[in-house]
């Protein structure tokens, strides 16, 4: 289906059993709802899943770049579920910035409506300094300069690139530099991420379950302190994994992702990680 927004028309791909618990799928910047294609299969034999694109990636149109912002990420996941009003209680997947826009709805207009959040390495914990905003805005909230940089680094949060799904993703990214209205909402996601106001230092207000999916090895993020800072900040109820990945664990280790998630989406309220 398409949702109306402020800043363009947002693609939402359902699959799965009408009725089933519902989950709300956020993807990363840049990339696309297909990120969670190995996933999904598994994903939507058990609850009717609704992927979106943001604007300007995938099918998405978009309106002016410039204002796809986190902060106006999350109004459009709220129009989204305005547009799921059928739906009843939503457990929202939400990968980096997608996760980021998870907490805020679990604590927004929408909160009542949450059942509980499975957030893979969430943007939103990084302790903003000078360098951190510099990075931000001048290297990857610039395009003459995020165009050079955009590749090397989606070879770096992908991983090791083992699965069909995470070469077809970065096959998407080698492409960005070459897509300029693609490559300037990238930006402008990223210059937002300067904003003083973007962050999750005290995300107050999440009273639902939470499991905290980490990989080790993601160097956008990193697990030893973005992921410390998101497990002291978020609610006691939260469950945190730490899985031997990087960025995107769903498109690197499909299997141990899906282990623990549909474990949570089970019993959310008694979910136990498995060692093995």
């Amino acid at each position: 289906m398409t949702v109306s927004t402020a800043v363009g028309d947002v693609v939402v791909r359902c699959a799965g059993p009408v009725g089933a618990p519902a989950l709300l799928v956020l993807h990363a910047n840049p990339g696309d709802g297909r990120d969670y294609d190995a996933v999904l299969p598994a994903l939507s034999d058990r609850y009717r899943t609704h992927v979106v694109d943001w604007p300007g990636y995938g099918e998405s149109s978009v309106a002016e770049p410039s204002l796809v912002t986190p902060e106006r990420l999350v109004e459009v996941a709220e129009r989204v579920l305005d547009a799921l009003d059928d739906t009843g209680a939503v457990t929202v997947v939400g990968n980096s910035v997608g996760g980021y826009v998870a907490c805020r709805l679990a604590r927004g207009r929408h909160a009542a409506r949450i059942a509980g959040l499975v957030l893979v390495d969430p943007a939103g914990f990084t302790r903003q300094g000078a360098l951190t905003r510099w990075f931000c805005r001048e290297a990857m909230g610039r395009p003459a300069v995020a165009r050079r940089l955009v590749v090397p680094l989606a070879r770096a949060y992908l991983g090791r690139l083992r699965t069909p799904s995470a070469r077809a993703a970065f096959r998407r990214a080698r492409r960005l530099p070459y897509q300029p209205e693609r490559l300037a909402v990238h930006c402008a996601i990223w210059r937002g991420f300067a904003d003083p106001e973007f962050g999750l230092e005290d995300p107050g207000g999440i009273d639902v379950p939470v499991l905290l999916l980490w990989g080790r090895r993601d160097p956008v993020v990193p697990a030893f302190l973005d992921g410390r800072r998101a497990r002291r900040a978020l609610p006691g109820h939260t469950v945190s994994v730490l899985l031997p990945t990087a960025h995107e664990p769903y498109n690197e280790r499909p299997d141990l992702f899906l282990r623990h998630t549909l474990a949570f989406l089970r019993n959310p309220g008694a979910f136990t990680p498995s060692r093995s």
